[in-house]
């Protein structure tokens, strides 16, 4: 089950003739890339359109295109509330270095209707193309030609309909003929885009004749309106053909099946529906149990019980769907029942702008449910991330009997990524106290449970329907077998059982992330999506000079701090970076190492940071 059709192989990594990675001597855990370049070069490719015109049609096959031949992709996508007639848009970045992010500025703006031409002209670079398909367009407005004669923008149309209907084609093949236009414009061979196709199409082989036309004339219209323009792309690079190109939702996915996950619930919510969806395709091979539940609640509740009788299993959902959840995660905290609970962040409150990214989760997550127990919450901020995290997950799960939040939001859910094979290696399965041996369950007394003076509070487990004593796992205060007892002696003692387990789960976390030297002057604080752009910037031609460390968690709740106090007592200032209004990681740092910090580059309009506003904020931060 391989997203994009990439082939899943361990290939060499692209050449770092031009750069390698820092060399950093760091008490710390370091975050390493193997890319790190002098400069950057990247083209940038905008396709936009409404809502079911085949926006998403073409920006997949071009990146599916330029990966085979050779290059890195990163892609972002942004669409409305609205199943048809929603302005939309699909964005690649496009290099021979890694690229994470997404620029404002773009070279080449494709745009299947008027709205784009209007919406979207000030998103192209300085001598920028706009290849669009209105008949016989006309800037009415004087500051929109001022615009395109002062920057030199290149305005081509494209006679989308006129080929459509000298080849007797229906609408959707203009998709193919748009892409072919574009294909030629990079400057890349016809018989790729003929593969892609032929994969595609290769079963009807009517469908498949046209579809070769399309492309066909698409060249022709390079050659005969375009011939002089084009978008010059870097001498590809080969062993990025060897990558994966897949969406964090896809990633998550394939990270959940391989931490041995049985069963899948959740009800679809955006973003959180894309992953759903991935395992529910893949079900048949898998052999997973996919249930698309009622309602969350019932989502929550089916895996929680899976786990409960120790099969892997783990919840889909995203803020609103997580608001219903909480009471289950409440019964779970006192049940002492392992739970994996993965929480899609989009902006709130109420429905808000449902298809869009924010970081505004995050004390929904450190704080949901009602009393006082232990819960782990980490984030993933892209496609390794989003693999890699998921092991890890069910594993706290099961060694701490504890609800683990998994954090993403709609820019890592959705985003595209050109991801190097996965490790299918190095994950391992650690059950914790689950007694399995039939000689240790005999000896199994019914107050093993929950008794109070066990180690770290982590107290020894059975599955139901095993040789052993039976106890009782309910949301009620209990005693050590289960049985119901409000009396206050036993209430004090489980409520400090339950909550020993923080320290102890707290000293087994990893360091955060550290990447820069050991005394910076400046220390960037951050989480989840933010991270690729923040590593973008932070190895331009700007930054490459200064003293600057970048920290990044993983693991939100509870917070390890040791790192972040000794880097930001030494630093002259401490910059945190989030996606929300209020700096919610700045706040919950600050409570756990008492150290305050008021300096913090926010945003909170439902888009994630691009390249030049994290470069320009950054900037005149450290003026």
């Amino acid at each position: 089950m391989v997203p994009f059709g990439s082939a899943p192989v361990r290939g060499p990594e692209p050449s770092q003739g031009r750069g390698q990675s820092r060399q950093l001597r760091s008490p710390w855990p370091l975050l390493v890339f193997p890319f790190f370049f002098t400069e950057v070069t990247r083209l940038s490719i905008k396709i936009v359109g409404a809502q079911g015109q085949g926006v998403n049609s073409v920006g997949e096959m071009c990146a599916k295109g330029l990966k085979r031949s050779g290059y890195c992709v990163f892609g972002y996508r942004e669409y409305m509330s609205l199943i048809k007639g929603g302005h939309s848009s699909y964005q690649l970045d496009v290099s021979i270095d890694p690229v994470h992010s997404s620029t404002m500025k773009v070279d080449l703006v494709v745009t299947f209707n008027h709205h784009g031409i209007e919406k979207n002209l000030r998103d192209l670079k300085k001598g920028g193309i706009l290849l669009h398909q209105t008949p016989q367009w006309k800037f009415r407005n004087d500051e929109d030609k001022r615009y395109v004669e002062e920057q030199g923008i290149h305005v081509i149309e494209m006679p989308t309909e006129a080929i459509l209907k000298k080849l007797k084609a229906k609408p959707i093949l203009g998709n193919v003929l748009i892409t072919s236009v574009v294909w030629a414009l990079l400057g890349q061979e016809q018989e790729q885009l003929h593969e892609l196709v032929r994969e595609q199409f290769g079963h009807k082989t009517d469908l498949l004749d046209l579809n070769f036309a399309c492309i066909s004339e698409g060249f022709a219209v390079r050659k005969d309106i375009a011939a002089n323009f084009s978008l010059p792309l870097p001498k590809p690079d080969p062993a990025w053909k060897n990558h994966l190109l897949l969406t964090g939702s896809q990633a998550m996915g394939l990270g959940v099946i391989h931490a041995g996950c049985r069963l899948f619930a959740g009800y679809p919510m955006t973003p959180s529906s894309p992953l759903l969806s991935f395992i529910a395709d893949g079900q048949n091979e898998t052999k997973m149990v996919v249930k698309q539940a009622e309602d969350e609640i019932t989502a929550a509740q089916m895996m929680v019980g899976a786990m409960h009788m120790g099969t892997r299993a783990a919840t889909t959902t995203s803020g609103g769907g997580f608001d219903l959840m909480t009471e289950t995660l409440s019964f779970t905290g006192v049940a002492e029942i392992p739970a994996v609970f993965i929480l899609a962040q989009r902006p709130g409150p109420g429905t808000g702008l449902p298809t869009w990214t924010a970081q505004g989760d995050l004390q929904l997550a450190v704080g949901s449910g009602h009393g006082e127990f232990p819960r782990l919450v980490m984030a993933a901020s892209d496609a390794s991330d989003s693999f890699e995290l998921m092991p890890e997950a069910f594993n706290y799960a099961e060694e701490f009997q504890i609800p683990v939040i998994v954090l993403t939001d709609k820019q890592t859910a959705e985003a595209l990524f050109t991801q190097s094979p996965f490790d299918q290696t190095s994950a391992k399965l650690k059950r914790g106290k689950l007694v399995r041996d039939p000689k240790a369950l005999a000896q199994l007394s019914s107050t093993d449970r929950y008794d109070p003076a066990a180690p770290d509070g982590i107290s020894q487990r059975w599955l139901p329907g095993s040789a052993a004593a039976t106890y009782c796992a309910q949301g009620y205060e209990h005693a050590s077998d289960g049985s119901f007892n409000e009396e206050p002696d036993n209430a004090r003692q489980q409520m400090d059982k339950r909550l020993k387990k923080v320290e102890a789960l707290k000293s087994a976390l990893p360091e955060p992330l550290y990447t820069g030297p050991k005394n910076p002057e400046t220390l960037i604080v951050s989480w989840g999506s933010n991270r690729g752009v923040i590593l973008d910037v932070l190895e331009s031609d700007q930054f490459k000079k200064r003293s600057i460390g970048y920290l990044h968690y993983q693991y939100l709740w509870p917070l390890k701090t040791e790192s972040f106090e000794m880097l930001s007592r030494t630093a002259k200032q401490t910059v945190f970076v989030e996606c929300n209004h209020g700096g919610q990681f700045a706040s919950l740092l600050k409570l756990a190492s008492g150290r305050d910090n008021t300096r913090k580059i926010l945003k909170f309009d439902g888009r994630p940071f691009f390249y030049e506003e994290m470069r320009d904020r950054l900037l005149s931060t450290l003026q």
